[in-house]
């Protein structure tokens, strides 16, 4: 029941979000983090998740990525964070299918792929964790698995556009 509960959630908020989505493709700036995210051509910034940095929709495919930044109060904990969130993932059912050491652009980091299939339709999360400093980093991609191989580029462009401005 818990997992239905997640699964209908997400897909709602990933259908029915777009209504919120503003029409602008700039660069979102947060002076929280000091960093500025791009979205790839033809995606949407939303303003629709508190939680995230950036969020990014893809009209008509229903595909979003996400970038999440939580300061910690040290690197130590930073397991405890990037561990909270994949159990979340797995206690819905996601199937972890991939986890490797990766670098994208300038990150060094992990790279999960999960998948979860409901009522014929699969669904690919994407996952990229990387440390700078004491704040840790998360960017999600989610996208059915029929559109991965159209947005997964976008995803991987979106993390190597990621520029910190004390840089």
């Amino acid at each position: 029941m818990k997992t239905a509960r997640f699964v209908v959630i997400l897909l709602l908020t990933l259908s029915i979000s777009t209504v919120a989505v503003a029409q602008s493709a700039e660069p979102v700036e947060d002076e929280e983090f000091g960093v500025t995210i791009t979205p790839p051509d033809g995606w949407e910034v939303s303003h629709d998740d508190d939680k995230a940095v950036a969020s990014f929709k893809h009209p008509g495919s229903q595909s979003q990525i996400q970038v999440i930044g939580t300061q910690l109060m040290n690197e130590e904990v930073a397991d405890v964070f990037f561990d909270t969130f994949h159990s979340t993932l797995t206690e819905s059912n996601f199937e972890k299918v991939a986890e490797e050491e990766n670098t994208i652009g300038s990150f060094d980091g992990k790279s999960v792929n999960y998948e979860f299939t409901h009522s014929g339709v699969t669904l690919e999360v994407k996952v990229f964790e990387f440390l700078r400093g004491e704040t840790a980093w998360l960017a999600i991609g989610y996208m059915q698995d029929e559109e991965r191989e159209n947005h997964e580029s976008d995803y991987l462009e979106v993390i190597e556009t990621i520029s910190f401005h004390d840089e």
